[in-house]
């Protein structure tokens, strides 16, 4: 059947190649309704938990997405004119930029103090070319004695001030928050310009939800081209053959384009940790291509014409490439399971329809295409197949030490995988020397913040927030938050709420405390909110009814078990003294922290599923259960014994690292599939024992398996060279993970087969001559 297919192929080669195109204009078309996400809420599912709570968060206070300038003085002086003067003209600037919901900053900050029976509510920074050395010294003083001020608009030190910009994205602009990013990015050059005495450093959510949609974007537009010209350098270089190349480069862009294309066409999203789509169907045609050429240029070196080379190549790779393809699609459509990480979904359907598509390219357009154009391959040795011949007999010389050996280091890895730490630090995904990671560290370090824990404290009735036994809670919770380790700014009502009672009581110190009396403390709040200019009043602090209050915990960048740990422990203390306002929290950050471990977690479910399924698939077509019981091993153990190394190479894993069984799944269970149809091929059809049965394997498909690894694990080490953390390690560790399975296969497998299938085949074998079928 196989070869009736194979004789159509060619036959019908015109047509072939005609209609690949066809389908390819076609399905690419949809390439155009394909969009670009810079929306960081677009990573979670609807059912997200953490997502959940941040929406409501939203919908009682305002969307926080923010940007955050940080204006440092080279001699540490703040308190100028010309620096407050600064601060102030970027202050009334920012509130003009679109989308600008409010701006805080030293200057327009609502400092009250008492007039006699009176509040006197106004910026702590008025006229700032005015002002004289003791109008300095009286500012300095009362913002270094401000909690709502210290750690987040002033380093406590006073050497560095800050200035943040809450925006209000409604969706109408696809492109708002690069366009915000671009706008602040250009400000800071143009102050430093201006003022060469002065650092300006900008951070906050938007600015890294643009360079994570940035960075991505550069790596698909410079990185990820890099890569495959130099996959296709080096198999050019190893095939020796201009067509070859042609032939599996055409087929590789049809198939992404196709894929793209179907991905537009169903209206689904590139996003960042997304656009490694491409680079993985990449693996996968260039697989299929490599072992269909391999075995067309041996044959011809072997002697036989171009037809019989090519009926040959198809006949032998039909049922592997097969095999190949359905277990490479259930493992990535097993990411599914993965219900509230919307975009590693759409890579697992993306790359299951690319694989599809490099099916049926590699065995119709392919080897159509190559059967059209000129072949200059003469007949002769091929050094590579005498090689692995070569090997072949070291291996079954030496199987039962290199069984040994294999075991032994297998176990020995898979014992330290587990012992990687989930990490997801989202600032330290670029490079220190990225402007991005320097002004997000030195934000970091000064003033803190850039990690955030957000409560909604609901009384659940109205007025409830002026509740003297509500706010002795939420205060109580306050301070216990400002003695955690690492912890650098609480911003909380009750802090108004002291300094109110503070001001109306004529200033007196005693009187910074919370109000004995609701009604008391209700006054004040109207009282301040009637003072208080319009787009600074208390909505981000106080829903409308008075019946909830939000609390900000704002710490430097953490790693994932101390910021989960600290969130844990703020739980706790609810649950233990307040249970009726027990929550988890949430905040961008933390959605962040724990879509990592979900990342990880879902994908190490994907793959066990997938291992199964496709081991069930391996024994139906194989038709043997030894067989797929057999394969499970050197399917399971690369990536598993690859987290190990990765271990002792670094040690932390995290979103970077989500995507790597997915995209390793493919080649790994190539090589596989490959070395077991035709070892199975040999002692079924040829009828040779097992340890002929391994040379076969290895002179039919060993060189096929070699090429394609070096291929794509150079590739993939160019990739790993990104700045871009979530590609760089991902990268690296997909080429440790490929090279790894190339290893198992060769060295583990070949004796697993000899000691588990061993014994004569049903026909007479006999030692493996230098043609083979």
């Amino acid at each position: 059947m196989t070869r009736r297919f194979a004789n159509a192929i060619i036959q019908y080669r015109y047509i072939v190649i005609i209609v690949t195109l066809i389908i390819t204009g076609i399905a690419g078309s949809g390439v155009r309704y394909i969009k670009i996400s810079t929306e960081a809420r677009d990573n979670f599912g609807p059912d997200n938990p953490q997502l959940v709570a941040f929406e409501n968060l939203e919908e009682t206070f305002s969307r926080v997405e923010n940007i955050f300038f940080a204006i440092a003085p080279d001699d540490g002086q703040v308190f100028t004119p010309r620096v407050l003067g600064l601060i102030e003209a970027l202050t009334e600037e920012s509130w003009r930029t679109s989308s600008v919901n409010r701006v805080d900053s030293l200057t327009n900050y609502q400092h009250t103090e008492a007039d006699g029976d009176d509040l006197l509510v106004d910026n702590l920074v008025v006229s700032p070319e005015t002002l004289q050395p003791a109008d300095l010294k009286r500012i300095r003083e009362i913002a270094l004695h401000e909690p709502l001020v210290v750690n987040r608009l002033l380093s406590k030190d006073g050497k560095v001030a800050g200035i943040n910009l809450d925006f209000r994205f409604d969706g109408s602009e696809p492109d708002a928050q690069i366009l915000a990013a671009t706008w602040a990015a250009e400000k800071k050059k143009e102050i430093m310009a201006a003022n060469p005495d002065i650092r300006v450093y900008a951070t906050g959510s938007v600015m890294i939800s643009a360079a994570f949609s940035r960075s991505a974007l550069d790596d698909l537009t410079t990185q990820t081209p890099m890569m495959y010209v130099f996959v296709m350098l080096i198999v050019a270089l190893l095939l020796r053959s201009v067509v070859g190349l042609t032939g599996i480069f055409l087929t590789t862009m049809l198939s992404i384009v196709s894929a793209m294309g179907v991905a537009g066409w169903l209206g689904l999203s590139i996003s960042p940790m997304s656009s490694n789509t491409p680079t993985i169907i990449l693996t996968v045609v260039v697989a299929h291509g490599i072992h269909l050429m391999v075995a067309y240029y041996q044959s011809i070196r072997a002697g036989d014409d171009k037809l019989l080379s090519i009926l040959d190549a198809i006949d032998i790779n039909v049922q592997p490439i097969f095999l190949t393809s359905v277990s490479t699609a259930i493992g990535f459509l097993s990411l599914n399971v993965l219900a509230d990480v919307p975009p590693i979904q759409d890579v697992g359907n993306m790359v299951a329809v690319g694989v599809c598509f490099a099916f049926v390219y590699s065995l119709t357009f392919l080897p159509a295409l190559v059967y059209i154009l000129p072949n200059r391959v003469k007949p002769g040795r091929s050094l590579s197949s005498a090689s692995m011949s070569s090997f072949a007999e070291f291996v079954i010389t030496y199987r039962h030490v290199l069984l040994t050996l294999s075991c032994i280091t297998a176990l020995s890895l898979m014992v330290l995988a587990p012992r990687n730490m989930i990490s997801d630090q989202f600032s330290k995904y670029f490079s220190e020397s990225n402007a991005l990671r320097v002004d997000t560290d030195f934000t970091d370090q000064n003033l803190g913040g850039l990690y955030r824990i957000e409560y909604s404290l609901d009384t659940q009735i109205p007025q409830g927030v002026s509740d003297p036994s509500y706010l002795a809670m939420v205060e109580e919770f306050a301070q216990w938050f400002r003695t955690q380790s690492g912890v650098q700014h609480v911003a909380t009502y009750t802090d108004i709420v002291k300094r109110l009672n503070k001001n109306l009581h004529g200033d007196d110190e005693d009187f910074y405390s919370l109000p004995e009396s609701q009604e008391l403390s209700a006054q004040y709040l109207l009282l301040y909110e009637l003072s208080l200019p319009f787009g600074l009043d208390l909505t981000n602090q106080i829903n409308f009814d008075k019946s909830s209050s939000r609390m900000t915990v704002s710490l430097p960048s953490l790693q994932t078990p101390d910021f989960i740990d600290l969130q844990n422990r703020g739980k706790a203390w609810l649950r233990e003294h307040a249970p009726a306002y027990e929550q988890e929290g949430s905040g961008l950050a933390l959605m962040f922290t724990h879509i990592g471990i979900r990342g990880m977690q879902g994908s190490i479910k994907g793959a066990l599923i997938a291992l199964v399924l496709i081991a069930a698939v391996l024994v139906i077509a194989l038709r043997s259960i030894k067989m797929g019981v057999i394969s499970l091993i050197p399917n399971m153990l690369p990536g598993v014994t690859g987290f190990g190394v990765w271990y002792l190479l670094d040690g932390q894993v995290g979103q970077s690292m989500s995507m790597v069984l997915g995209v390793t799944m493919g080649i790994v269970v190539d090589d596989t599939v490959h070395f077991l149809s035709k070892y199975l091929r040999a002692r079924r059809v040829q009828g040779l024992s097992s340890e002929d049965a391994v040379r076969y394997a290895f002179h039919s498909v060993g060189v096929a398996l070699w090429i394609t690894t070096l291929v794509l694990v150079g590739g993939f080490l160019l990739l790993g060279t990104s700045d871009f953390k979530i590609n760089g390690d991902m990268g690296a560790m997909v080429a440790i993970v490929i090279s790894i399975a190339l290893i198992f296969d060769f060295i583990l497998l070949p004796p697993l087969l000899m000691l588990l299938d061993g014994g004569d085949a049903d026909m007479d074998g006999g030692q493996l001559q230098a043609k083979t079928g």
